[in-house]
């Protein structure tokens, strides 16, 4: 592309990427290393707990205070670790960050150290008779199903969960990110050191810095780290877009819940590569992802159906979800409310002013994207992981161009697929939450 993209990325090894974005406002440096696999029933689980057993400890510092240690005397030096789920993949996360180079007393290089640590722990977990130590993933699986079994504490992301799951029964983009606290229970540093293996050989491998110094010296570790290594690396199976089904599928969970949860999932058709974007995300905004959406001024506030009331759209799956709070005998009408919101738009049945108002609420949100590295990483990492060449500042350019009949245009694609009710028998207020910015 002609103009200059401020990721620079270089294959270092088969399957693995470096990629850098440098960025003189920030006075740190941020590395992280992604293992990229295909979403899978049997391995989810197992997989998800292998980046946080690797964050705790390494051979040069066996314990977790050994290693707090380590990372104090680097100017306190943070590490952590992730698991994301995009599309059909989970992508496991390691990461580094540091303040850079040229602020340390003694001239150490920081991101040298950053490459060496995060190596260290990819490479050099604790092993004890050649698995991974037990002490350490005996704990760390426990947070895992206290991860996954608190999913349920957090009603509205449940509700949203289990939605998604049923629109992607059997599909692999509609398991959890975290797996099944089931299998976790059945892990063995015998299956957990299999399934740490199976990673090195098999994920694709996308390292990513951004911040202000020179990472020449830490992609050349990693460059060394990872030659020779016999690699063979999985791709995902492609996603496909489904229609929504001509009667849309209804579900209703009862647990001991105060508030009830309504969630209505919508096909869209239209995912990261389609030229109809732009106007699908300005669509939502109109629709429910800002404070001056229809769906939070009219069903929310002029109607007070709803405690909260937002859309949001995921561009990879090519669906749109709508989620609220309410009282159990009001959910009806708050989703008859919501589907005439939702053809108000297709008849253009808004104002100028409400289409500039989630236009901002939208460019000053891909301005956001610079503020931090973390939000920096998370965007570019995406962005290389669907094969997309954009910056924030290019989709900004792309959504000024969208018109009203464009949104309508979007609006008319959209297509109610399911909706699912989490409630109790004697569902109360829980006291107002506010509409988020989606």
């Amino acid at each position: 592309m002609d103009r200059n993209y401020p990721l620079k990325r270089e294959q270092l090894a088969e399957g693995v990427w470096f990629g850098s974005i440098a960025d003189s406002r920030f006075k740190t440096n941020l590395v992280t290393v992604n293992l990229v696999v295909p979403l899978n029933r049997e391995t989810v689980t197992e997989n998800a707990l292998i980046p946080i057993v690797l964050e705790k400890c390494w051979e040069e510092a066996p314990t977790n205070r050994e290693f707090a240690k380590q990372l104090n005397r680097l100017y306190g030096a943070s590490v952590g670790s992730g698991v994301m789920k995009l599309g059909n993949s989970q992508v496991l996360t390691l990461s580094f960050a540091a303040i850079d180079s040229r602020f340390a007393l003694n001239g150490e290089d920081l991101l040298k150290e950053a490459a060496r640590i995060l190596l260290g722990m990819l490479f050099r977990p604790v092993k004890k008779d050649g698995l991974l130590e037990e002490e350490n993933l005996s704990l760390q699986a426990q947070y895992l199903i206290d991860t996954i079994q608190a999913d349920i504490n957090e009603k509205r992301s449940y509700a949203i969960n289990q939605t998604v799951k049923r629109m992607f029964e059997g599909e692999p983009s509609g398991l959890p990110r975290m797996g099944f606290a089931e299998d976790a229970k059945k892990i063995t540093p015998a299956s957990a050191t299999a399934a740490y293996e199976r990673l090195l050989k098999e994920a694709r491998v996308e390292v990513l810095h951004v911040g202000m110094g020179d990472p020449s010296t830490a992609k050349e570790l990693f460059r060394q780290a990872f030659s020779g290594r016999g690699r063979t690396p999985m791709p995902p199976s492609p996603l496909v877009l489904e229609e929504a089904p001509q009667t849309p599928r209804e579900y209703t969970e009862e647990k001991p819940v105060n508030q009830a949860k309504l969630c209505m999932g919508f096909r869209t058709g239209v995912d990261h590569q389609s030229p109809m974007l732009s106007a699908m995300r300005l669509m939502n905004a109109v629709l429910g992802g800002c404070t001056t959406s229809k769906l939070f001024v009219n069903v929310r506030e002029k109607r007070s159906l709803c405690y909260y009331c937002a859309s949001r759209m995921d561009r990879i799956r090519g669906i749109l979800l709508i989620d609220s709070g309410v009282d159990r005998e009001k959910a009806e009408e708050t989703k008859t409310a919501i589907l005439e919101e939702l053809d108000a738009v297709r008849r253009g049945d808004f104002t100028g002013e409400e289409l500039e108002f989630a236009r901002l609420s939208l460019l000053n949100s891909y301005r956001s994207v610079g503020d931090s590295t973390y939000s920096l990483d998370s965007f570019y990492l995406t962005q290389t992981l669907l094969g997309v060449e954009e910056t924030p500042e290019e989709q900004g350019e792309k959504l000024m161009a969208v018109t009203k009949e464009q949104v309508m245009e979007a609006a008319n694609m959209v297509k109610l697929d399911t909706v699912y009710l989490l409630s109790g028998p004697e569902s109360q207020t829980e006291g107002e939450i506010p509409c988020e910015n989606q």
